[in-house]
């Protein structure tokens, strides 16, 4: 199994930002998984999982030019998943009430129309603009920025928010949880 699908099967708000942070790379590399031998090598125990995460590179190379995303953007798949998240996000707070999810998201709601303020609205909905900061953040993590009291409040907002919408939507895929996301 490889590494985003493992990430797909626990925690899908993580599986979104690993691709976007595998989309990012791929970018990086001008598309030339070959690039990437030593990455793959530095998570892959043995000489099967590198050939199957080899495989996944270039199956992401050849998605991200098809449907092309080689400059900016995510591949359909993401989207598609940023959409059945929004819809569950929105199920769970108009339509479930789901009281734990409600109190996360009043939390997180001021931190998430400052963001968008700040971001110039380039969010199209409350998930995607948490995801984006939390992404955002990553980058300032491995850039080593330094990262204001305000900032990591506001993300832990966000991170709490994602993970239990992620955990409702792994109820769902488990058959725990019956929402039709379609």
């Amino acid at each position: 199994m490889s590494l985003a699908e493992q990430k797909f099967r626990q925690n899908i708000a993580e599986y979104i930002l690993f691709m976007w942070q595998m989309e990012d790379l791929v970018r990086a590399v001008y598309f030339d998984p070959e690039s990437l031998d030593d990455f793959i090598r530095s998570y892959t125990p043995s000489p099967e999982a590198f050939e199957a995460e080899k495989k996944w590179f270039r199956d992401l190379v050849r998605k991200m030019r098809s449907e092309r995303v080689e400059q900016k953007g995510h591949i359909g798949e993401v989207h598609e998943l940023l959409f059945e998240l929004n819809y569950l996000h929105n199920t769970l707070v108009n339509v479930i009430r789901d009281k734990v999810y409600l109190d996360l998201f009043k939390a997180a709601q001021p931190h998430i129309r400052d963001y968008t303020a700040r971001a110039g609205g380039k969010s199209v909905n409350d998930v995607e603009a948490c995801l984006t900061a939390l992404y955002g953040l990553l980058v300032l993590r491995l850039k080593r920025e330094p990262i204001s009291k305000e900032t990591e409040e506001a993300m832990s907002s966000f991170s709490n928010l994602m993970a239990r919408l992620a955990h409702h939507y792994r109820l769902i895929r488990q058959g725990e949880l019956n929402i039709n996301l379609n």
